[in-house]
């Protein structure tokens, strides 16, 4: 079947020697009303009331890593910003009152944040190729704020990602979710335990939620949700500017009943308009009932980027920036299982405490009339991990391995590094 555009192409081609030969100015002008009258016939799908918008973008990188056991390097899809397409639909009530929905699918294969060591025995999943990121549908009103139910960011979403520097870099762990954490014993093996486990910065994933955000007061947005996980959250947002500067911040409280979880997080991002200068930062704490069990605390993160937006090219922003993250006491109370160089994998005993520092820095370039940014990263992650081993006669305990927990072990573990360089262009 032909495109619309390709009929419109068609037709201006048949009008244009007329006008050329024999001056008849109305000729293109009568099939271009008739292509446009086309055009908006076929996004509205026979609905005039309701407007149709096309978008996305495709988003791929070369990843070189290092994760203490081998080097490698991969053609990943960059989930910091996925490559997807979605569309957009919406109709007017009455002046004030809109409805619309939204869908938007990722084509991740293979995704940044599961790429692993093909070495690594501990992995059995398949990569992801494909994936719903959004679906629900809204009503919106001026005056009385905007309701939503389907597929999408719950309350606090994204409070952990706000940045008004780096496009391309953020709190999350985008390249070494997956990859599994080594060991330096029996000259070296594979635990279980993956980079994204013990390096999470809390923000809440997409999910089936019924949502709702008031109008925005003084440039401050108030949200609440509830749905999966039988969890509810709420959240304050802020964007404006003043004296120079841009601010963009959020904070947020999320309960999951589930989960028997409750998490409190939030960022910010102040941007100096003259200078470019920018920093931000994010911060989480979340209580389970796992680290209450071994008597831990709450586990927390804290993340710090600084950089710049220069002008530098006509072209668009050039943004350099470097980072620090510290993500402390996540999935302690869980059990440790070690690869012992058998290809199957053996439980050690129980993680009591474990902390995942990172550090890095990058460039960006913007062009923006073209919708393209190239980047280049560098990351760099080292952990500390400590637990206690299982009990002797560990049958006695069918879902843990029992053990003593003031009998702590230091585990060596195995730092990783990668270097990414990639190109975004959206549409």
């Amino acid at each position: 079947m032909r495109s619309v555009g390709s009929v419109a192409l068609a037709l201006v081609a048949l009008c244009s020697p007329v006008r050329a030969a024999d001056g008849v100015d109305g000729c293109c002008a009568d099939v271009e009303a008739a292509v446009t009258a086309l055009e908006a016939a076929v996004a509205r799908k026979g609905n005039s009331r309701v407007s149709l918008q096309i978008y996305g973008q495709v988003n791929r990188a070369l990843l070189v890593w290092d994760d203490s056991f081998d080097t490698g390097a991969d053609v990943v899809d960059n989930t910091t910003s996925s490559t997807r397409v979605g569309l957009i639909g919406q109709a007017s009530l009455r002046p004030g009152l809109v409805v619309g929905y939204r869908t938007e699918f990722e084509l991740v294969m293979p995704a940044s944040s599961e790429t692993f060591n093909p070495a690594d025995v501990t992995h059995a999943q398949p990569l992801t190729a494909t994936a719903l990121r959004q679906a629900y549908w809204y009503l919106s009103d001026e005056a009385l704020g905007q309701l939503s139910v389907g597929r999408q960011w719950p309350a606090t979403g994204t409070l952990t990602l706000i940045n008004l520097g780096s496009q391309m870099n953020d709190a999350a762990l985008h390249y070494d979710n997956a990859f599994s954490i080594g060991l330096s014993v029996a000259g070296g093996i594979f635990s279980d335990l993956k980079w994204g486990q013990i390096a999470h910065e809390v923000d809440t994933l997409r999910g089936n939620y019924l949502r709702y955000d008031t109008p925005a007061l003084l440039g401050f947005v108030l949200s609440g949700s509830v749905g999966e996980w039988d969890s509810w959250d709420i959240a304050l947002r802020y964007a404006g500017e003043a004296h120079g500067f841009r601010l963009a911040a959020g904070a947020g409280y999320r309960y999951s009943d589930e989960n028997r979880m409750s998490e409190v997080k939030g960022g910010a991002s102040l941007l100096h308009a003259a200078s470019g200068l920018y920093a931000t930062v994010a911060a989480a704490l979340r209580d389970d009932e796992r680290s209450s069990l071994i008597g831990q605390p709450p586990a927390y993160f804290q993340y710090l980027q600084v950089g710049v937006n220069l002008k530098l090219l006509s072209y668009g922003n050039t943004t350099l920036y470097g980072d620090l993250g510290v993500y402390r006491n996540f999935n302690v109370g869980e059990l440790l299982r070690v690869d012992p160089h058998t290809g199957e994998l053996a439980i050690w005993g129980t993680l009591a405490q474990t902390e995942a520092a990172r550090w890095g820095y990058g460039i960006e370039q913007s062009f923006d009339e073209a919708g393209v940014l190239i980047y280049a990263q560098a990351h760099h992650y080292r952990a500390e991990v400590v637990g206690f081993p299982c009990d002797p006669n560990p049958d006695q305990f069918p879902n843990k391995c029992g053990g003593d927990p003031s009998n702590l072990v230091d585990l060596p573990m195995r730092p990783w590094s990668g270097y990414v360089v990639g190109m975004r262009v959206r549409f």
